[in-house]
Order: C-alpha cells, then sequence, then structure tokens
C-alpha cells in the first residue's frame, strides 16, 4: 500500500495476518494423514485461521479495495492507465524475481529430496518438475502463456492474477467512477462474476471488484458500523463463517465458493476499518511489521519451508521445529527484501509513474493548444 494519505495502516496489518494464515497452511499440509484419521485440518470450526486459499482470496480484495482507494471518492482523481501500470510492475515484479532466485539457489543447491520421506504427498511432490530455457523465461515475465506456477514456486499462482487484472484495472476504476446507483455496481459484479465463471480470461476479477466497491461505498457503511456493538459482533460471526465457506458449507464450488470467501472477506475489510478494537489489532507492531513484509514472506515462505523440512526432519523428526525455524529465516529474509528491494523499487515506480504522467499531459495540452 503507498505511503499517502489514503494509507490505512490497520488494512496492512490484516494482510499480513493472512500472509501468516497461508504460512499455517503450508506447515500444516506437510503432515501425511492415516486413512480416516483426525487431524488438525479437521477442526472446522477454527479452520479458516489457516486456511490458505481464503487467505489469497482476501489478497484479492484487500488489493482492489488499496488500488481502488484514491479514485473511489468524490475527489475524480483522473486515471492514467499507462503510470498505474508502471507502479504495478514495479510493485510486483523486482521482490518476485528474488523469490525465483531465492527458489532456484534453494532447489539446486541445499534442497536434500531425501529428507522428506515421511511428510504428506503433496511436499514430496514438489520441485520433482525439470527447468527448462523455455519455463525460466515464462517465470521472468510472469503473465506468459502455458506458465506451470509449479514447477518453481508454487505460490506465484495468485500473483499471475493480481498482474492479469493489473492491466486492465484502470478500466475498472473507470467503472467504479461511473457508478451512482448501488444496483448498478450488483449488475457490474454479476458479470465480472459470470466472466470468471465462463471465460477465464481475467481469473478472479469479480474478486478483485468486491473490494473494490467496498473502498467506493466505505462511507455509506461507517454509520451502519457506529450504530451498535452488537451488530459489529453479528457482522463479524456471519463474515468469519462467509470467509469459512470452505469448511462450514462444503458443498459450495467454484465460482460460488470464492465469491462467498470474499464476501467474507469485504466483512473483514470493513471491520478493520471501523471497529475499535480490530483497528488496534491491525496496528499491533508486530501485526504491522507482518503487513509491511507480507508480500515478500508470502513469496519466499514456502521455498524456505520446503528446505528447512528436506534439511530438518530427518534429524529432529519434529514439525514444530521445521515451522519455527522456517518462520524465523522467513520473517527475516522478507524484511531484507522488503527494505533493500521492495521499498525502492515501489518508490521508483512512483517517480516514473508521475513523471510519465506529466509527459502525458504535456503532450496532450500541446496538441489541444496546436488543434484547428
Amino acid at each position: 500500500m503507498d505511503k499517502d494519505a489514503n494509507r490505512l495502516d490497520q488494512l496492512d496489518g490484516l494482510r499480513g495476518l493472512a500472509a501468516l494464515s497461508v504460512f499455517l497452511f503450508h506447515t500444516i499440509e506437510l503432515v501425511a494423514r492415516e486413512p480416516n484419521a483426525r487431524d488438525i485440518s479437521s477442526w472446522n470450526v477454527l479452520r479458516p485461521l489457516w486456511d490458505g486459499s481464503a487467505a489469497v482470496y482476501l489478497f484479492f480484495v484487500l488489493s482492489g479495495f488499496v488500488l481502488a482507494l484514491p479514485y473511489a471518492g468524490s475527489s475524480g482523481r483522473k486515471i492514467d492507465p499507462l503510470p498505474f501500470v508502471i507502479r504495478r510492475i514495479a510493485r510486483l515484479y523486482p521482490a518476485y524475481w528474488v523469490a525465483i532466485l531465492l527458489s532456484l539457489g534453494l532447489r539446486f543447491m541445499v534442497f536434500s529430496p531425501p529428507g522428506l520421506f515421511g511428510l504428506s504427498p503433496w511436499i514430496n511432490s514438489l520441485w520433482h518438475l525439470p527447468i527448462t530455457l523455455g519455463s525460466l523465461l515464462r517465470h521472468l515475465l510472469l503473465i506468459a502463456p502455458n506458465l506451470n506456477t509449479d514447477q518453481i514456486d508454487p505460490v506465484i499462482w495468485s500473483l499471475v492474477a493480481e498482474m492479469k487484472v493489473s492491466l486492465v484495472f484502470p478500466a475498472v476504476l473507470v467503472l467504479i467512477q461511473q457508478t451512482k446507483k448501488p444496483w448498478f455496481a450488483l449488475v457490474a459484479l454479476g458479470l465480472a462474476i459470470f466472466c470468471d465463471a465462463y471465460f477465464h480470461i481475467f481469473g478472479h476479477l469479480a474478486i478483485f471488484l468486491f473490494g473494490a466497491y467496498v473502498a467506493k461505498y466505505r462511507g455509506a457503511i461507517t454509520g451502519l458500523l457506529g450504530a451498535s456493538i452488537w451488530l459489529r459482533i453479528g457482522l463479524g460471526i456471519c463474515g468469519y463463517c462467509l470467509y469459512g465457506a470452505a469448511s462450514f458449507f462444503p458443498p459450495l464450488r467454484d465460482p460460488y465458493l470464492e465469491i462467498t470467501i470474499a464476501i467474507g472477506g469485504c466483512i473483514f475489510i470493513v471491520l478493520f476499518l471501523y471497529d475499535g478494537i480490530l483497528k488496534k489489532v491491525g496496528r499491533w507492531e508486530p501485526v504491522r511489521f507482518l503487513g509491511n513484509v507480507s508480500y515478500s514472506f508470502y513469496l519466499t515462505h514456502l521455498p524456505i519451508l520446503l528446505t528447512v523440512a528436506s534439511l530438518l526432519y530427518p534429524r529432529t523428526n519434529s514439525i514444530w521445529l521445521c515451522m519455527a525455524v522456517s518462520l524465523a529465516c522467513s520473517l527475516g529474509l522478507s524484511y531484507a527484501i522488503f527494505r533493500l528491494i521492495e521499498m525502492p523499487a515501489h518508490n521508483w515506480g512512483r517517480r516514473q509513474g508521475k513523471a510519465i504522467g506529466r509527459l502525458i499531459a504535456g503532450s496532450v495540452a500541446v496538441e489541444q493548444g496546436v488543434a484547428p
């Protein structure tokens, strides 16, 4: 999120908690399960706390909210597509490239496949696909055709969706600004859900759109939530159930499942914006730290977890120790990437976006000045 007037620190914290949830999910998935055995993943009431897929959908909703926030109010801020896309490239790609290099280095120089014996089939299935020059080039581009995201760092499937949506998000922003009535927002969301379900061109676009419309109507929501603490409690329970739809409503299938989860994510955003207790949680320093490093943490935690487990589990037979060491290493490395890569790249992208915006504005002014 940009450091500007629209920045809401508690949402950084929410993003950090979602990233931690993904880490917990992957750690739990290390465990090999006996047939018909009950394990931690069967605790349906608590499972949303480590539901990795739901956390990624929450990322998408948060991205839609944050990207739309500067444009969704009454200011009527101008939308410049090229500077917007340049800022998104600078935001997403540099840390992503570092994570890819890290994954390749760990896989070919440190990782010990025999060390995963006794762990889950899922973790044993990773890092077996061959790496070719073509696959490296596709990973470099990120949104290249036929990219197999499982080859190097499996979590990057969500970045593919983020970048594809970023290319069309300026058009989404125009739609948000032109939405005058709530019923039009419902129509737009319905069309986006239909397109996601049957055309898959810009996967998960509807989820980003949910977040964008929460940004637009956040003012109207404020008064409702301030009316009663019991309303906020009830809304929180409802949001938790919707967010945990994979556990609480197992018959649901995509796209209805992901949309249900996204609605729960929207409720979380609203509560973190306006509920005093959740504001404090989101702004608590450890949670804010998680939020600041959440992008790099998300990108690097699985390669580190995979490597640490392959080296440490055969010697200790302890998933907990693997988790603790992986968490410490991931957080430390993520902080370094955040300070050394993310922040400079982000600032560079903002400067270049502003420079290109001024250049475009100047060219338009000159053209209009010489027009007959």
